[in-house]
């Protein structure tokens, strides 16, 4: 007796395992080195996931009303310093939330597993629901956009992974679109509304995500202007009449929650100037090089940057640094090279060809979210010290804010990944029915391409726990506080000019969030006008600090220095 077709609860039955089955593995491989580690190794370094947790513990004390919801605890005592590096805001809610029930590195890691989720379950619904491009895409795309390489990779600034919000906002604004379109233009306004909450809220949490997915957006307006041939003034104009209700409420909306944004960032804008060019010129992408570039460690790949690593130590033997600055780092946030290939050659498919098999070309809005997309990965590029990326530098309003230009190759990921699945997802699927090994097999090595035996999770909770744990908290008298050393023996950071910098500066940072005592210690993106607090086993570091406490008549300031008997010093003044 053969088997009937499978029943609407058998088939719901199923979808429903094979997302958990892959949600599972796309999360063990993400947090394969965690999970490795007994949960004691978590995302970030000694310097960045530091500073990170740091402005998390802030977030927390914000929301347990023991801080000013703009100032952080370092930097003392200026004020409005959240500004000086990433807010973190959505990154602080959930953060506080896991704070109920773990420490704060544990708190950490669930937090990003936090976004992670969101992330996997939101690719999920954009494409099997709001694309409707079925449940196996769906699981193939959210599958290698969690385990990305770059992404992974970029990990180690765990603010990057807010990008997980991308097919939030991508959702909402295809359903506002489709509202408006509908003439159900209540539905759109209150999504336009929603929308510009979000991106508000995403600008205070992780800047360079944000911006990256305005700027898409708006690229996106323009190609589809162009290729809809609504670029013409009487077409444009007559198109923003139609839907000038929804666009005022998204921009007024938009216009009055980010003013929160706008409190912290323009001041020190105008304080610290911005990125300069040549600041941003090292953090372009060098064609092909970086467009692929995924390390040395890379389980596929990672021989081709190996030899070049090589190649460039054999030409200039007399500088042993030069391959690391230019292939290591920020330089890893390239595409594996089948996925590079099958973008490519998906991308040339929308723009320039007919989709095979059929007699129609591709949509409209997939050929300008194709053109847009490309045009957005070349103007990345660096042709030695010119790049298209200088006419964004000058011209668009936020640009001078990023240094890192590279981070955009991963959040063009996921339209990187929409775009293969669209050219390719019917040949895909006939392979799959007439070949399913050979098709297993393409996605085995879609996923082993994206992993590497370099790790982002390198900062160690039991070490920071065995060396800040017994620091003893600052006398009752200390109104605030600043560092010379928090640990005994320390081994190097990285090297002597970098180790005078971040370790004494992010465990002040730390402990002052902690302990909700204010350090004038820190260190971030930008800094304060008169800081100096470098090199504090140098001679001439209490006489700065003094220079400073004195400048800022700070009164009851502490000194900290765990290798006396004494720990805490009272300062005069």
């Amino acid at each position: 007796m053969s088997a009937g077709p499978k029943t609407v609860p058998e088939r719901s039955i199923t979808s429903i395992a094979a997302f958990a089955f892959v949600y599972v593995v796309a999360m063990a491989l993400f947090f394969r080195a965690p999970i490795f580690s007994g949960f004691d190794l978590g995302f970030g370094d000694r310097a960045d996931g530091m500073i990170e947790i740091s402005i998390l513990e802030h977030w927390r004390n914000v929301l347990s009303g023991a801080a000013v919801w703009n100032t952080t605890g370092y930097f003392h005592p200026y004020t409005g310093t959240l500004g000086y590096n990433d807010g973190y805001f959505l990154y602080g809610l959930v953060y506080s939330f896991w704070r109920l029930f773990a420490d704060p590195f544990h708190a950490d890691t669930l937090n990003i597993l936090t976004f992670k989720t969101i992330g996997f379950a939101a690719a999920y619904l954009l494409v099997a629901r709001t694309l409707g491009w079925g449940r196996s895409s769906a699981l193939f795309v959210a599958l290698l956009w969690t385990i990305a390489s770059n992404i992974s990779l970029q990990a180690v600034h765990a603010q990057l992974q807010s990008v997980a919000l991308l097919p939030v906002a991508m959702i909402a604004a295809i359903a506002m679109v489709r509202a408006e379109e509908d003439g159900r233009h209540l539905q759109a306004r209150l999504l336009a509304v929603a929308l510009a909450a979000l991106m508000a809220a995403w600008l205070l949490t992780s800047y360079y995500m944000a911006w990256f997915t305005i700027f898409s957006a708006g690229l996106f307006v323009v190609c589809w202007c162009v290729v809809s041939g609504n670029w013409r003034p009487a077409a444009l104009v007559g198109f923003l009449r139609r839907h000038a209700g929804t666009l005022f409420c998204g921009v007024c909306a938009f216009i009055v929650l980010i003013i929160p944004f706008l409190i912290v960032y323009l001041p020190k804008a105008r304080e610290t100037g911005g990125q300069s060019y040549h600041q941003m010129l090292g953090y372009l992408v060098t064609p092909l090089i970086d467009m692929i570039n995924v390390g040395p460690g890379n389980y596929v790949w990672g021989w081709i940057f190996q030899a070049l690593a090589a190649l460039i130590h054999a030409i200039n033997p007399d500088s042993p640094t030069l391959p690391a600055r230019l292939l290591g780092g920020e330089h890893q946030s390239g595409l594996p090279l089948v996925s590079f290939i099958l973008i490519v050659t998906a991308a040339r498919r929308i723009i320039v060809l007919r989709r095979a098999g059929q007699n129609r070309p591709v949509s409209i809005e997939l050929r300008a979210f194709a053109l847009a997309m490309i045009v957005a990965w070349f103007l990345t590029l660096q042709f030695n010290v010119a790049s298209p990326w200088g006419l964004v530098f000058e011209l668009v309003p936020g640009a001078k804010g990023m240094r890192v230009v590279s981070r955009y190759q991963l959040w063009l990921v996921l339209p990187f990944l929409l775009l293969v699945v669209v050219a390719w997802r019917e040949r895909a699927s006939m392979l799959a029915r007439s070949r399913p090994f050979l098709a297993g097999a393409i996605v085995m090595v879609l996923v082993a391409e994206n992993l590497s035996a370099e790790s982002p999770a390198q900062l160690s909770r039991s070490a920071q726990y065995s060396a800040l744990g017994t620091v003893p908290a600052p006398p009752a008298a200390c109104a605030s506080f600043y560092v010379v050393a928090t640990r005994r023996d320390e081994p190097v950071y990285i090297n002597a000019e970098v180790n005078g910098i971040y370790p004494h500066n992010v465990d002040a940072m730390f402990l002052a969030e902690f302990w909700r005592v204010p350090t004038i210690n820190g260190f971030s993106t930008f800094n304060p006008p008169d800081w100096k607090f470098a090199d504090p086993l140098a001679p001439d570091y209490d006489a700065r600090v003094l220079e400073y406490a004195r400048r800022h008549d700070l009164r009851d300031l502490c000194r900290l220095d765990v290798r006396q008997a004494d720990p805490w010093t009272r300062i005069p003044g």
